[in-house]
């Protein structure tokens, strides 16, 4: 208890969500309550906002209760004004010594004392979601009881030839229809990843990239369609955001031109695999149908700033881009592989090699505008790199220069900018759903993202009378 009182109070003094802790004991037969003012109550947790819940809150029990467990999925509690969301896992005991004001109690005792409050009343449905069964696939493997115990079941199958045996784990995402676990092995950790809607085609992605391009991904071990996932090997020591070396960088970035480079040819087939069309042809016939919906969302902003663009500069935006797309298509470099989420937390490095993960938005098209997201996140986010922004331009043309000359690549530069931005937000199918359109922040996010193109445009504009100059 004094552990839970030390963990709330330092999160006092961040942004925290809050959540009630569902936690059952292995065998689905207890439930985990708290004694709070003379009665029990589901446990409340804080953790840091935009963290991953699974790797936050079991990392939380297993450190303060020393109880391992894997989030099945979590949710809002109704009623209740604060926002506190709910949390349901698996724990992965039976019994275990636990704090002092702690208690396992029968599903039912639960239930009914719950049920006293509206508050807590998640209980019972969660219970019910857990132990159903559903008829053909199931689209939410990972909210049922023992996935966890059958899929190392499976892990041990498929590591044992290998002279491996499992250790322990630990979930770093996931909830009821997708899962990232780390599993620790008596030699190398191991890793598994499953997914699902809407990111489904990066399964078939991932199993295409680790047959056509070994050396720039991880190693498959084995993969498991039921769950729509993959074994693979450890890719690396450390994750790019991790490294301020600015060598290690521009071996990144030389690493990124030759895969892309290697991928010439083969689009045909990676689209077929799921990766996104986001050819230049099929950008320009986006460019109204997208600048008319943001139109409308323009008229619905309420509050300046941030400013509001008018139908006369959303239709000059829609002239640049247009010229931007036409320009980049004269230049006639190859369309390649692309990577929508390059950002250096999807970067491995290792030892020898670095590997690009999670190809959720993996797709075809012009290969700088992959380039662009990373320079990007490096201008936002990396400021003890962000000074070499021209040396890893330099080094990702070097690579290029064995397909397109000094002066293709030099002027693809000058339109590249606006364009990943149109790509990324065009490429999307959230302007086009309206359902999606009703999540809070997203009619803001694209009125976000069309303003930044209106910058790069002016930019653009700029460079092409510098470079006239």
């Amino acid at each position: 208890m004094l552990a839970m009182a030390a963990q709330v109070r330092v999160e006092e003094g961040r942004k925290t969500d809050s959540y009630r802790l569902i936690v059952f004991n292995r065998a689905g037969t207890e439930v985990l309550l708290e004694a709070r003012a003379l009665r029990y109550e589901l446990p409340l947790v804080n953790i840091p906002k935009f963290t991953r819940p699974a790797q936050e809150i079991t990392t939380l029990l297993r450190n303060l209760w020393h109880i391992p467990s894997v989030l099945l999925f979590s949710g809002m509690l109704e009623q209740d004004p604060e926002r506190v969301y709910f949390g349901v896992l698996e724990a992965q005991v039976r019994s275990c010594t636990l704090p002092e004001g702690m208690a396992w109690f029968p599903i039912h005792y639960g239930i009914s004392h719950l049920l006293k409050d509206k508050k807590l009343n998640a209980l019972e449905p969660s219970y019910l979601r857990t132990t159903s069964r559903m008829a053909g696939v199931d689209p939410e493997p990972f909210s049922r009881f023992g996935w966890l115990s059958n899929l190392q079941d499976w892990v041990r199958t498929v590591i044992r030839p290998l002279g491996m045996d499992l250790k322990d784990f630990q979930q770093l995402n996931g909830c009821e229809t997708f899962t990232l676990i780390r599993f620790d092995t008596t030699q190398e950790p191991v890793w598994f990843k499953a997914v699902g809607k809407p990111n489904l085609q990066e399964f078939s992605i991932t199993l295409a990239l680790a047959k056509l391009f070994p050396e720039y991904v991880p190693s498959i071990l084995a993969p498991h369609p039921t769950y729509h996932g993959w074994l693979m090997k450890d890719a690396g020591q450390s994750s790019l955001d991790e490294l301020e070396d600015s060598h290690i960088w521009k071996s990144v970035v030389t690493a990124l031109a030759a895969l892309q480079i290697a991928s010439i040819g083969k689009t045909a087939d990676l689209l077929e695999t799921g990766c996104k069309d986001l050819c230049i042809t099929k950008l320009l016939a986006l460019v109204d149908p997208f600048l008319d919906v943001v139109a409308d969302l323009m008229r619905q902003q309420t509050k300046v700033p941030p400013p509001i663009l008018t139908r006369e500069e959303l239709s000059d935006l829609s002239a640049t881009l247009k010229e931007a797309l036409h320009c980049l298509a004269a230049l006639r470099i190859p369309d390649t592989l692309g990577h929508g989420d390059l950002n250096p937390a999807n970067i491995v490095v290792g030892p020898e090699r670095c590997a690009f993960i999670d190809w959720a938005e993996g797709h075809i098209g012009h290969p700088f505008l992959t380039f662009e997201y990373l320079l990007a996140q490096l201008k936002k986010d990396y400021a003890q790199v962000a000074p070499f922004d021209s040396d890893f331009r330099a080094c990702y043309s070097r690579v290029w220069r064995s397909v397109a000359s000094p002066e293709q690549i030099a002027e693809s530069y000058l339109f590249s900018p606006l364009v990943a931005v149109y790509a990324y937000a065009a490429g999307s199918e959230l302007w086009r759903d309206p359902e999606r359109l009703k999540i809070p922040g997203s009619k803001g996010y694209l009125r976000s993202l069309t303003r930044r193109m209106r910058q790069e445009a002016d930019l653009m504009q700029r460079r092409r009378l510098e470079c006239l100059n």
